[in-house]
């Protein structure tokens, strides 16, 4: 199942990129070919920018790709990496259940009757935010229970 998911979330990415780069391509032609900027592409780019970023995160997160710094823990011993490792997905975990599923659950419903200038769609959109963090989540349970992922061990 986990392959599954982290295949649709490649893919997903891969396109969002490939959309991004052609809006970009025609921001430029617009702006400075037709001196008409586009304000539609603006917006889209940036909500593009987000999604990208926080299913791109979690993405990463599941495959323990993400960005760390383990310089003190590559002087321990494996026994006490494995400890602190845990000890972060359990902290991960946590963050991402009190910070961002619930503090985006809570932006959602703050700016459940707003919708964006230039796109005219509902912001809450923001449920993005959520919804990358809830993968993070489900990266990090099954690495915490197994323990097979876990550095060190």
């Amino acid at each position: 199942m986990r392959n599954i998911i982290d295949s649709i979330i490649r893919v997903l990415c891969t396109a969002i990129m490939g959309i991004m780069v052609v809006a970009v391509c025609w921001q430029v032609i617009t702006r400075y070919v037709l001196n008409n900027p586009s304000t539609v592409t603006e917006e889209a780019l940036r909500y593009l920018l987000v999604w990208t970023t926080m299913v791109g995160a979690a993405y990463a997160y599941g495959k323990r790709k993400h960005l760390s710094i383990n310089i003190l823990l590559k002087k321990v011993s494996a026994p006490v990496q494995k400890i602190v490792d845990i000890g972060v997905q359990c902290l991960v975990i946590v963050f991402c259940i009190v910070v961002m599923i619930m503090g985006g659950l809570r932006l959602c419903a703050t700016a459940a009757d707003q919708s964006s200038a230039a796109l005219g769609i509902p912001m809450p959109l923001y449920l993005q935010l959520s919804a990358g963090r809830c993968r993070s989540s489900l990266s990090s349970t099954p690495l915490f229970l197994s323990g097979e992922d876990v550095k060190g061990g």
